[in-house]
């Protein structure tokens, strides 16, 4: 099978979140299992410093008066992933980030440029012989590529399947109306069962809508989006469309994310030599000058510093957790009154908390590897990639059950491997943090019971591979 795989960002290419590493991780697995897929993705500023070098460069001229829109044919050199990167210098050669400016505003083009993403990958998915390559399955990707299926639905061709995966249901990438006409879209698709939204429009709906199957990064996710809670306006539309609805749990590149392997930590470890992980530890610590005990536990946050994510909750538990010895290490950015919280709390207790506002890739496996556990408080979490790389560094993550959270992580079975809360509050969290730092201090067997079993657990992309080809395979069988 051919798979013509579009995203907005791409690991090892570009990287906001879990986004990058999904596109970045599936389709190696896919091709390690013997399927065709070929990527697009925008040529970002110095992403062609990354890839290899150019091997062909297609013209599909200017459709959106911005300039020409140049299909440049290449392979990531890391996994030998075949790519075609969409040049477009009006569109997509900016200092800052793909989305939004630095300030943290969203582009107010933003609906052009993945309108001109989404022309494109629709354009190649129809006329193959562009490439010598005929795709058998369109597979989109959030709403920076949703907007492929409403251009293949408005140009009335028959065309090939499209499978719409949703990474998080509240980026729906909604515009003003006024704002509909630069995508050259036909108007007949703005109703309330097309790509209208609540008199805007979405390039998200669009990819629901129009697509023969949809999935989301979780089973239980899956079902949550069914509703009003959950599903951010569209939980009616998707109850409508629920027979075409998987949910498929993300994945892990082991070969990135692996103690036994990792380059990027102090020592090296599995759980045979589990107490080399005390190296880790140690290490961490030094790094940010923080108290040396290795007899308190540290707990660790990776993660956009957003409400979303619960992160004000451990604002408000953290002051008593610490002043029971316990410490702190936070690498992430976002709400700039969270940034403002943590570095707050550095400063009030210099010896426990270090925060580090950005994201640096190096640095996230070190944490991964020093602390002894990872908070994700999340108030909802579509799938969640680090707890599954926290699970496999023997880190036991503490997490609320919601999700890909609640797909994961257990506490209450006989292969317990983390610590689970049902409620987003800070008592639910607080909670769980102290049966967690219990366990830490006085029970050591279960401790290191715990750690084993969370790196038992497989949740590689091989795992699910198999899931993915099932699914591709029925709609080849539907059409």
């Amino acid at each position: 099978m051919k798979i013509l795989f579009a995203a907005s960002e791409i690991y090892p290419l570009i990287k906001t979140g879990g986004l990058a590493d999904v596109a970045g991780a599936l389709p190696v697995a896919l091709r390690k299992k013997g399927l065709d897929v070929k990527l697009i993705m925008p040529a970002y500023q110095g992403i062609l410093e990354k890839v290899a070098p150019i091997q062909k460069s297609i013209n599909l001229g200017n459709p959106f008066g911005v300039g020409d829109l140049l299909l440049l044919e290449t392979h990531i050199p890391e996994n030998n992933t075949p790519i075609y990167l969409l040049q477009c210098q009006a569109l997509y050669e900016r200092e800052d980030g793909p989305y939004v400016d630095r300030n943290g505003i969203d582009f107010k083009d933003n609906h052009i440029r993945f309108a001109a993403l989404s022309w494109a990958t629709a354009t190649l998915a129809l006329h193959g012989n562009l490439i010598d390559w005929q795709a058998d399955i369109l597979h989109l990707n959030d709403w920076q590529t949703g907007f492929a299926a409403a251009y293949l639905e408005s140009w009335k061709v028959k065309h090939l399947p499209i499978v719409t995966t949703v990474h998080n249901l509240r980026y729906n990438g909604s515009f003003d109306m006024d704002q509909f006409s630069d995508t050259f879209l036909s108007t007949e698709l703005l109703s309330m069962h097309g790509m209208e939204f609540y008199g805007r429009f979405s390039g998200l709906k669009a990819g629901l809508v129009y697509a023969d199957a949809i999935t989301t990064v979780s089973p239980t996710y899956a079902q949550e989006i069914l509703t009003p809670e959950y599903g951010d306006g569209l939980d009616g539309t998707l109850r409508a469309m629920s027979e075409k609805l998987v949910g498929i749990l993300n994945g892990v590149d082991y070969e990135q994310w692996s103690p036994e392997v990792d380059p990027l930590i102090a020592q090296q470890y599995n759980t045979d030599n589990l107490k080399q992980k005390q190296a880790n530890k140690l290490a961490l610590l030094q790094e940010n000058s923080l108290s040396e005990d290795l007899n308190q536990p540290i707990f660790g946050v990776v993660s956009r510093l957003t409400e979303q994510k619960g992160l004000d909750l451990i604002l408000e538990v953290m002051p008593n957790l610490l002043d029971k010895g316990a410490r702190l290490v936070v690498l992430g950015s976002g709400d700039k009154q969270l940034e403002s919280g943590y570095l707050a709390l550095q400063d009030k207790y210099p010896e426990q908390v270090s925060v580090r506002i950005g994201y640096f890739e190096d640095y996230s496996h070190r944490i991964q590897a020093g602390i002894d556990a990872l908070l994700i408080p999340s108030r909802f979490e579509p799938c969640g990639l680090t707890q599954l790389y926290a699970l496999k560094y023997g880190t036991l993550p503490i997490v609320r059950q919601t999700g890909g959270l609640a797909d994961s992580v257990f506490e209450l079975t006989e292969k317990a491997n983390g610590f689970v809360f049902a409620d987003a509050s800070k008592e639910a969290l607080q909670a769980a943090m102290e049966r967690c730092m219990t366990c830490f201090h006085q029970d050591k067997v279960r401790w290191q019971a715990l750690q084993k079993n969370a790196m038992s657990y497989d949740f590689s992309w091989e795992a699910v591979t198999d899931q993915w080809e099932t699914l591709y395979k029925s709609l080849l069988i539907d059409k």
